[in-house]
């Protein structure tokens, strides 16, 4: 089944190999995409770098996929070291790098709501299907990443400086509201034009009412994902609503799967589609969230 709109773009996908078991590999989400008519797709790994991936996967496939990187502890951090050796490799358009995501499953946020929900790991079994992956670490064994930290001020300001001049995309991960709310101001300060606050409608970020017209007014878009209507942590009618609360155009739609046990991007989208389409929202306003900000996000022209 092919992804309506045509051209749309998914900017949050999970591959492997890593330490998360994944049902695909870099080639094979690339031939995913192109069977079910995406354009394009970010790859995103929770402890290293992807745009070699998608390097690889674009020589072998001809599909154009994009890479991220993920400021965990696995790659030092908030580290403006990681992001700048992260902008190789490219071709004749440009860097392969496209996201860089704040930090996950080392986020001080990410780390609080694990142990609020009985968890005991930083990555959770749920999220490898069950099984418990070999690169989990106990919660009270990681140092919880802030960027409200004042020895973190000068690294990050390195790091949104780095994605300004690559006009990269700043994705806000799994920190908490407060530091969203900083990391925002301070982005719009130093020049980042392109800015994504993760999976909004989660705990984390944990925005509350009027959080969402603020960023959006400060020019965030808020990705909403169909895993978090998948994991049961929001409704179809409060993400149908959002988005008719801060407008189409501030929003991105994206699948935030990859999962051995979940379903494949393309036919989470399509589903994805579907419920909002049932809960009132246009096929229009679809197209500007799963086509046309994605695009412009990533900087290309249209198809």
């Amino acid at each position: 089944m092919r992804v309506e709109p045509a051209g749309a773009i998914d900017l949050h996908v999970h591959c492997g190999p890593e330490g998360i078991l994944r049902r695909y590999d870099p080639v094979q989400i690339a031939q995913h995409a192109a069977e079910v008519g995406l354009r394009s797709m970010v790859l995103k790994s929770h402890f290293t770098s992807t745009g070699g991936w998608a390097e690889i996967a674009h020589r072998l496939t001809g599909v154009r996929l994009y890479g991220s990187v993920t400021l965990n502890h696995h790659v030092g951090g908030i580290n403006p070291f990681a992001v700048r050796a992260a902008l190789g490799p490219a071709d004749a358009t440009g860097s392969y790098l496209k996201v860089v995501w704040l930090p996950t499953v080392h986020a001080a946020a990410h780390l609080a709501a694990m142990r609020a929900r009985g968890e005991r790991h930083d990555v959770p079994p749920e999220w490898s299907g069950g099984v418990l992956s070999s690169v989990a670490e106990r919660l009270d064994a990681v140092p919880p990443i802030s960027v409200l930290a004042d020895s973190v001020q000068g690294p990050l300001d390195g790091v949104l400086r780095l994605i300004s001049a690559h006009q990269l995309i700043l994705a806000t991960g799994h920190v908490g509201r407060d530091e969203v709310l900083h990391v925002v101001r301070r982005a719009r300060a130093l020049g980042v034009e392109r800015i994504m606050v993760t999976h909004a409608q989660s705990d984390p970020p944990g925005l509350k009412p009027g959080d969402f017209e603020a960023l959006a007014a400060a020019g965030a878009f808020l990705e909403l994902t169909y895993v978090t209507l998948d994991m049961g942590r929001v409704s179809a009618r409060d993400t149908a609503a959002l988005v008719r609360l801060v407008g189409a155009e501030h929003v991105v739609l994206s699948s935030d799967l990859g999962q051995v046990d979940r379903l494949p991007p393309g036919d989470g989208l399509t589903r994805f589609r579907e419920i909002l389409l049932a809960e009132g929202l246009t096929p229009r306003e679809i197209e500007i969230a799963l086509r046309d900000n994605p695009r412009a996000l990533l900087g290309l022209d249209e198809a």
